[in-house]
């Protein structure tokens, strides 16, 4: 039996994984801010469509980068800012809004495939070593893969231990509490902006295996992650594994369409069950008028 096969899924894996670690960092700063995870899915729409648009204009991989994270900052501050001054359901209000970007993806890659889609994959990879044209190159000469780690720890170090972190929360669960000289609204509308600035990441990390066909409702997965693990980041990532696994694994329905059809809807019946048994008693940051003593809301 080819072991390549299984190689491919086994490389895929952890930056499956990671990109869902840095959606559910980026979805606990969306529902801190008291506007709702459901927001990441535009980031993300936002962050491919800079991605794309920054390869076609420029051809140099940094550029386009620095245009996905560009775009998906942008998304976030402008349906911040909309949700919080319209007073519209953060919920409803940051789901219409990820259709807009979400509509102009769809859109763009029925018109064309993107110049970064129709490229070599190797593109996103360091060259020149020994283990060129490897399966572990795929690992440990894409700089993306270095750095998701570290802006994981980042992320949490922002929400558990910083005054920003602590303030948002503090605004998330008391909505009518008021410090001198510390606007709600601005913090919330930075941690929105926050939480794109981890979902743009996600984004690179997947780039290289799906820019042909982003996948979508990714946002949804790691929003289900956070919310089954009742709003706590380490155990939502490790929450994130099992959806991470499946979708690795997706290659191995090989050419039968059943199969790919029952691997692609997988990752989200698994996170459907892990709805249904982790998270009966958890609540809405934004909702709750609870303080940090409670348990259902830490």
């Amino acid at each position: 039996m080819d072991a390549s096969l299984y190689l491919g899924p086994l490389v895929q894996f952890p930056i499956e994984w990671l990109a869902l670690a840095l959606l559910a960092v980026a979805c606990l700063f969306w529902e801190r801010a008291g506007l709702s995870g459901l927001g990441v899915e535009g980031c993300i729409a936002s962050a491919w469509l800079g991605l794309f648009f920054g390869y076609e204009a420029t051809g140099h991989i940094a550029v386009a980068v620095l245009a996905a994270l560009g775009a998906a900052l942008l998304f976030a501050l402008a349906t911040g800012a909309l949700v919080r001054l319209s007073r519209v359901d953060p919920a409803l209000g940051t789901l219409v809004a990820s259709l807009v970007p979400w509509s102009a993806l769809v859109l763009l890659l029925r018109s064309q495939a993107p110049l970064l889609a129709t490229g070599s994959p190797d593109i996103w990879l360091l060259q020149g070593t020994s283990i060129d044209d490897t399966y572990a190159a795929v690992l440990l000469l894409n700089p993306a893969v270095w750095a998701a780690p570290l802006l994981i720890v980042l992320g949490a170090a922002i929400i558990r231990n910083t005054s920003f972190g602590l303030r948002l929360r503090a605004f998330g669960e008391n909505p009518g509490w008021w410090v001198p000289g510390a606007s709600p609204t601005a913090y919330r509308i930075g941690a929105a902006v926050a939480g794109g600035a981890f979902a743009a990441p996600a984004v690179v990390l997947l780039a290289r295996a799906h820019a042909a066909a982003p996948p979508a409702a990714l946002g949804i997965l790691a929003l289900a992650c956070v919310i089954a693990a009742r709003w706590s980041l380490v155990p939502a990532i490790l929450l994130a594994a099992g959806p991470a696994l499946v979708r690795a694994a997706r290659p191995l329905g090989g050419s039968r369409p059943e199969w790919g059809i029952a691997l692609d809807l997988a990752p989200y019946l698994l996170a459907l069950v892990y709805l249904m048994l982790l998270s009966r008693r958890a609540l809405r940051l934004s909702l709750s008028p609870q303080t940090g003593t409670d348990p259902d809301v830490l």
